[in-house]
């Protein structure tokens, strides 16, 4: 893991010589990895950000507790879409959902907003019959999504991959709604080629 004092200064170098249209963060190692990027971040609000959350379950209790803590409170409140399989998006959002049914997108998006966050893209949602669903949604309710048969195998970095495309789409212009669905399909295509 770099240091945080080195990833704010390699990311100001490069932002010295290169226009920034959109912006999508991953895995961003420590709380004070996570706290170096939000700074850098908070330099240009008006700049969309697309951030990944990926399951931190392989940290001890402790790193993984002050990493999502710093994310919820540094990220979120700066992030335009928040990506994240069902699970992890649940765990982190609404730890102590007690309901019976899965938690659905719109209530996802409800948590989300109350740290700044507009979107939450939704992904692995389970379906019957090998299907999986991954949907758009904000606090008003889901805006669009896609329906993908489940692949037999299992991959790494789909979620940074998925989330990559969309900031690429955003990037360009692209409405949220029209990007997320060629992002979810760039990714259904990388998978199948995989």
């Amino acid at each position: 893991t770099l240091d945080a004092d080195t990833i704010a200064e390699q990311a100001r170098h490069i932002l010295e010589d290169v226009p920034i249209t959109a912006w999508k963060v991953g895995f961003l190692g420590s709380a004070e990895g996570v706290s170096a990027v939000a700074e850098v971040l908070s330099d240009y609000p008006d700049v969309p950000l697309v951030a990944y959350l990926p399951s931190v379950a392989w940290l001890d209790e402790e790193q993984q507790q002050s990493y999502l803590d710093s994310f919820r409170e540094l990220i979120l409140p700066q992030t335009h879409v928040l990506v994240g399989n069902h699970k992890t998006l649940s765990d982190f959002l609404l730890p102590d959902w007690d309901n019976d049914r899965p938690a659905s997108p719109r209530e996802l998006a409800v948590a989300a907003a109350q740290h700044g966050t507009g979107h939450v893209l939704v992904t692995g949602i389970s379906l019957p019959n090998q299907f999986i669903d991954n949907v758009l949604a904000t606090a008003q309710g889901p805006i669009t999504g896609e329906k993908f048969e489940r692949f037999e195998v299992s991959f790494v970095g789909a979620g940074d991959t998925l989330s990559a495309a969309l900031a690429a789409l955003l990037s360009v212009g692209a409405e949220i709604h029209t990007a997320v669905g060629e992002a979810l399909s760039f990714l259904d295509q990388a998978l199948d080629a995989g």
